[in-house]
């Protein structure tokens, strides 16, 4: 089971349940349409695609306090920017992808349970 730090969330958001249960609402929504266009360009090869949507679920995750995932897409970011070899990118995004969109399940219970 993913662990979130709802402590973080609510320092951003507040104690509200209900705005709580919207902002992850977002983020369950959101996060696979951009970890889909994030694998589309590392099988691409766009260091500057892979960078931005990387960057925006690094975000995301980290407003969540889903800290795994935050830093695994701050790796993938750097190695974005960086332009790291497309094989150890394209390892990372398949790996996180698989990962992130198995947690779904996992935030969704832990949203139900506000």
């Amino acid at each position: 089971m993913v662990t979130l730090d709802l402590d973080h969330l609510k320092k951003i958001v507040g104690n509200d349940p209900a705005f709580l249960r919207q902002v992850l609402q977002i983020f369950v929504a959101n996060a696979p349409k951009d970890v889909a266009e994030l694998s589309r360009f590392a099988e691409a090869g766009d260091h500057e695609k892979v960078a931005f949507f990387a960057h925006k679920l690094k975000s995301a995750s980290g407003a969540i306090g889903f800290n795994e995932a935050y830093e695994a897409f701050k790796q993938i970011e750097a190695m974005g920017k960086e332009m790291g070899p497309l094989a150890e990118i394209q390892e990372h995004v398949e790996a996180m992808a698989s990962h992130c969109l198995a947690c779904m399940g996992d935030i969704e219970t832990i949203m139900n349970g506000l």
